[in-house]
């Protein structure tokens, strides 16, 4: 699928109505495959230069940090808004990624930097990026740091998560460049940085040999012998709505009172976060908890390029030594979307409580991966 073509007429609609990108004060600019594009006053590119230039941040960390966040699209707040016991509720809004949690608000720090709402933070494309501009300023200080390097540590503390820096860092050294929901295309060179290297403990604390060790807070899961008491017979597939980052630092707090046991990000990393004879509490459902394993995937339902090929090998390879470690039938009884789990405990009711991992996750190649890694072990 192309970039340009990556959202239904009604997604796209959705996602300029609801993330506050908006169709007031636009210019329409024609049709593609029948579709109105649209294109706001102040392009995508034009408000994190304002931004940049204003609090004097570099426009490329601006850049970064928009990519790795969202893929420079602007999610509706709904998306990850706050929901207690919600693996996907970590409170963090926009573009920046602006969080207003029990245990974080940079959301109301960022109203009290620029004078803006939280409502306008919330669901406004520009006023997002300023906020996230003017955290970073305020973080940093007087005088700037000289080169994109000086900035590692404020970006850690910005997200409070080396992890961050580290992914973010990435993405300045590789560049980066896309076609967004608005038709806009956006390119970031790369640049010449250093990337902080994170620890993690590797093989030995990790169930699966290929992840990282990150464990959730204790607050987060519930202690267990599963193959005493429970047998693991599903595996249930979730899209974060967020980043990779940022979903392994939600599974640390104990706000979140959620947990998954692993988490794969859009470049194939693999994260354990829960021990697999632990219940993780990611379904919403306890029957399905206690019988199940969770596994995270960084991105948004609503956004195909969320799902990379390096995703779904990575996943597809966790997934099918799972099957083989707990004899799990590789079909879609047995490896399910958290869309089929029962029960709505986010909502208090409702059909649609789950809906990820959403219409743009390929089921059958998916599948059809695990089957081809499962052979192999």
């Amino acid at each position: 699928m192309h970039s340009e073509d990556r959202f239904t007429t009604m997604n796209r609609r959705d996602f300029l109505r609801l993330g506050g990108a908006g169709l007031a004060g636009a210019t329409l600019l024609g049709t593609a495959g029948g579709r109105v594009l649209a294109q706001t006053e102040s392009s995508l590119e034009a408000q994190f230069e304002t931004a940049a230039r204003k609090y004097k941040v570099p426009v490329e960390l601006l850049l970064a940090m928009g990519y790795y966040n969202t893929l420079w699209e602007m999610p509706p707040p709904s998306a990850s808004a706050y929901r207690k016991g919600d693996p996907e509720g970590r409170g963090d809004y926009g573009i920046m990624q602006l969080t207003q949690n029990p245990s974080r608000n940079t959301l109301g720090k960022a109203a009290k930097l620029t004078g803006l709402s939280k409502a306008q933070l919330k669901n406004d494309r520009s006023a997002n990026i300023e906020g996230g501009a003017a955290i970073l300023s305020g973080l940093v200080g007087k005088p700037k740091p000289k080169s994109l390097d000086g900035w590692q540590e404020v970006l850690a503390e910005y997200a409070d998560a080396d992890l961050y820096a580290s992914q973010v860092y990435g993405v300045l050294e590789n560049g980066a460049s896309l076609t967004i929901s608005t038709g806009e295309r956006l390119r970031l060179s790369p640049q010449e940085v250093e990337v902080p290297q994170v620890y993690t403990a590797q093989s030995g604390a990790a169930d699966y040999p290929r992840a990282a060790w990150r464990p959730a807070a204790s607050c987060n899961y519930t202690n267990s012998n599963r193959e005493a008491s429970y047998d693991i017979n599903k595996i249930v597939i979730h899209v974060a709505e967020g980043p990779y980052s940022a979903t392994i630092s939600w599974f640390e707090n104990c706000a979140a009172q959620a947990s998954a046991h692993y988490v794969v990000s859009r470049r194939g990393a693999v994260a354990q976060c829960v021990h697999d004879e632990d219940v993780a509490w990611h379904a919403g459902w306890w029957p399905t908890n206690t019988h199940s394993i969770g596994i995270e995937h960084a991105g948004y339902a609503n956004n195909p390029d969320s799902f990379t090929n390096e995703m779904y090998h990575a996943s597809a390879r966790l997934s099918a030594w799972c099957c083989k470690q707990y004899s799990i039938p590789i079909d879609r009884t047995h490896i399910i979307g958290h869309y089929q789990v029962p029960g709505c405990p986010y909502s208090g009711g409702g059909a649609d409580c789950h809906t990820d991992p959403g219409p743009y996750w390929n089921w059958t190649k998916y599948i059809n991966l695990v089957h081809y890694y499962r052979n192999r072990l």
